[in-house]
This record gives C-alpha cells, structure tokens and sequence, in this order.
C-alpha cells in the first residue's frame, strides 16, 4: 500500500510539479545551502517499481532524465538533493545508449548550476560506466563510488573483526567478482595485513555466474573467514553455490542489489554497503530496505568533496578523512560524536596538502 501511494505522489510531482521544482532548487540555490547533488538507480524493473509504476510510455518519459528524490540532511540543514533515474546500469553499460548516458551528464550539470552545488556524485556503478563505456571522465566536480565503497567494506571488516577481538593477521579474505574494485580491495587489505584471494568467476550467457575453482581453490575456501561479494545480485550469488564450500563460521559482507537473500544459509550475511553519520540521513528514505539513518556509502566522495573541501586520490587518505568526519558502518550500533569545531577537519586538510 505504502509503494503503491509512493508511486501515485512520485508520478503527479514527475510530470506536474517538475517545472515549479526547479524553480525551488534555484531559488534556494541562491541561498548556498546545497553542496552537492547525487543520483542514483535502480538495479532493476522490481527496485523502480518500488517508486514508480512500471508504465513503459512514462519509464521512457523519464529516460535520462534526472529527477529530484528528496534531500540529504545534516542534522535539520539541508546540504544535497538525491534525484532518481529509471535507466538500470545494464541499459547504461550498453554503448547504444551513450546518448542517454551524455544527457543524464549534462542535465547533472545543469542541476548542479542551478542548485548552486560544488559536487555531482554518481551512485553504485554509473561512475565506472560512464568512464569506461562512454569516455566520460571522474574529475571535479563529478564523483564516482569507488572510494566510498572501499571505506565502506573497511569500516564493515574492522567491526565484524573487533567483535571477534581478531587482527588481520589473523584472518582470510575472499573477494568475488568485482573486477576493477576487486583489485582495488585486494591490494588495499593486503597491505593491511590480511591474507586476501580473488576468486574467478565467469557470466554466463543466459545470466548468472559461475565459479572457476580449482581443487586449490575449493580446500582454501574452507578456510576463509571473511566472503566479500561484489557480484551484481545476491541471486548470483546463490546461484555460484559459494556457501557449498565455505564453513559455517564465515561472514558474507554482501555488496550487491538485490541483496543476498539470507534464508536458509548457514553464514552470516552483512549489508557492507551502507554508512552513517550522526545526523545524517537522506529524506525521503530511499526506496526498499534502507533504515532511517542509513546513507549509501558510494555517497561519501561527493559529499566530503562538497561539505568539508576534502579531495583525496589516495585511498588510505581517504578513509582517514571519512572516519575523521564521523563516517562509520552502519553495521555499529555505536554512532560516533561529531567533532565539535565542524570544519576544523577540513581545514586540517587543506593545511596538509599545502605542506606536501
């Protein structure tokens, strides 16, 4: 009933109230309260039907057309506009469609303009499509995931692995798929002290995945303490039977959308993708399984950039700000303080880059 009443409001303000919405954005704009703008997607036809109606004139409507969702809020300020797209990234990825790709990139900038924001930030997979399929590259004032999806799968590691009073050292990693963020995480942990694989995986034509293990493979994957999945969809991850060769004490940090559907596993699922920040939130909430106070961690570049003047290439750098500006996994029940001088951090920042 709720998604239902949530598709009726969403299609009356999409095509009604779109103009007068914008009108708004730039009034308010001219007040510097925005500090960035972020969008996001959906990953397939049952998450967008979630928020709008699977009506194909009017998801057509809405190809590459940006449209505002709600706020990002710090305490009660708003500081950022979330706004939906109804292309899924398998549409995007498609190099027929880099039409549609260059027109969201645009209207972002125009959004951008006009909202007065310092940062655009792409969710999930759109940065990477759009600088390796479509040529469009992630410099300021564009924000890819990346970085935030690091930091997010290390802050959710280090909790799950202090609760166990256990050292990196001490344990095993797993990374599968992911690609280009695989490697990423595996030279990241290693250097960590972590004991970290990737496991190969193959697409099938007809969707899914398959595993390419070797009898190696399969006796190290009794071993392994920590799986991180970085496949599309939790059903590919049921579907590569993974959980056949891992022992029942392992933890799955789960990276994907939809989610691993947990029933019936004997491991320990755990959502790596989420974040927060006292007094952060996005309103209204996302759509599906999000809680309150929850913030997508692929959020975090565009917003350190915009709110706190913080740019680090570095990922080490990067996670230290994060953390230094009271990001966390949302995996913690424990939220923590905000530093009381606000932009003492930032301007910390600054202050040590001008010294490199």
């Amino acid at each position: 009933m709720i998604n239902y009443i949530r598709q009726i409001l969403f299609v009356i303000y999409a095509l009604l109230l779109r103009f007068p919405t914008w009108i708004v954005i730039w009034l308010i704009g001219r007040t510097g309260v925005f500090k960035t703008v972020f969008v996001i997607y959906p990953h397939d036809k049952e998450e967008y039907a979630k928020l709008c109606p699977d009506y194909k004139p009017f998801i057509r409507f809405m190809s590459g057309r940006p449209t505002p969702g709600g706020l990002i809020l710090d305490g009660w300020k708003p500081v950022g506009i979330y706004l939906y797209i109804s292309n899924t990234p398998q549409e995007l990825a498609k190099k027929k469609n880099r039409h549609i790709a260059e027109t969201i990139v645009k209207r972002m900038q125009w959004i951008q303009k006009i909202s007065g924001a310092k940062a655009v930030g792409f969710a999930g997979q759109l940065g990477p499509i759009l600088e390796r399929r479509h040529n469009i590259p992630m410099v300021p004032p564009f924000y890819s995931s990346t970085m935030g999806n690091v930091f997010s799968i290390e802050e959710a590691l280090n909790y799950l692995a202090s609760k166990d009073n256990k050292h990196p050292w001490d344990l095993s990693i797993a990374i599968l798929g992911g690609g280009e963020l695989g490697e990423i995480l595996k030279k990241h942990f290693s250097t960590q002290g972590y004991a970290v694989s990737i496991l190969g995986v193959k697409l099938k034509r007809r969707g899914g995945v398959e595993l390419k293990l070797s009898e190696t493979d399969c006796r190290h994957l009794e071993c392994i303490d920590f799986v991180i999945n970085l496949l599309p969809t939790g059903e590919d991850f049921i579907g590569c039977k993974i959980t056949e060769f891992l022992r029942p004490s392992s933890s799955i940090i789960d990276f994907s959308r939809p989610a691993i559907p947990a029933e019936g596993l004997q491991q320990s699922v755990f959502m790596g993708n989420r974040v927060h920040r006292p007094g952060m939130r996005f309103a209204f909430s996302l759509p599906g399984d999000w809680q309150k106070m929850e913030i997508p961690a692929c959020s975090i570049p565009s917003i350190l950039a915009a709110h706190f003047d913080i740019v680090e290439k570095d990922i080490v750098n990067f996670c230290r700000a994060a953390r230094q500006v009271s990001f966390g996994t949302a995996l913690s029940p424990i939220v923590k303080q905000v530093p009381s001088a606000f932009y003492s951090v930032s301007s910390a920042w600054k202050l040590r880059k001008c010294l490199k």
